[in-house]
């Protein structure tokens, strides 16, 4: 099984995130949400065998333990109940991490997609259902990559990416 879709990477990070809303009226508004996991590990220790598959892939043996990001922003409408929004999300895996090493295997990259999202709200409780859908993929050179590029030859990894994923969620105000 491709190691790029277990879950969990072995690392503990440090994570800085940004919440803004403006309300305009009581129906209408608009949102931001930025987040950034730091993860000052490099790797893991888990042997990826890609160097068997190439001499040149050698530094890919063990997995690595990538940043990560999230930004969103939008407009949302309220009546009543129920709360509709239309935004734009883009998130990835940076080429380089601010903290830590950037080399051993990893598939930089980024997603930006439309996210609808319609909330259902009911005293102190809120359930979502959000389905960003993927408007653009984009798989970024890793280090080795760049390593392996030529004035004539771009080398650029492997990479798939989801048309949509659906994102639940349930909150209760305190």
């Amino acid at each position: 099984m491709d190691q790029s879709i277990q879950l969990g990477d072995g690392g503990t990070g440090l994570t800085v995130e940004l919440n803004a809303y403006q309300y305009f009226s009581r129906h209408f508004g608009v949102y931001g949400n930025f987040y950034y996991l730091i993860n000052p590990r490099e790797q893991n220790g888990t042997r990826t065998y890609r160097e068997t598959l190439s001499p040149a892939l050698a530094n890919e043996a063990i997995s690595s333990v990538p940043d990560q990001y999230m930004a969103r922003v939008g407009v949302n409408y309220m009546a009543g109940h129920i709360a509709a929004s239309l935004g734009a999300r883009i998130e990835g895996i940076p080429v380089h991490d601010l903290v830590g090493g950037s080399g051993d295997f990893r598939r930089p990259g980024y997603v930006l997609s439309l996210e609808p999202t319609i909330s259902y709200t009911m005293k102190k409780t809120s359930l979502y259902v959000g389905v960003p859908i993927a408007l653009r993929r984009d798989r970024l050179q890793s280090v080795t990559d760049k390593e392996r590029s030529t004035p004539t030859n771009k080398v650029n990894g492997d990479a798939a990416f989801a048309d949509y994923t659906i994102n639940v969620g349930f909150s209760v105000r305190l």
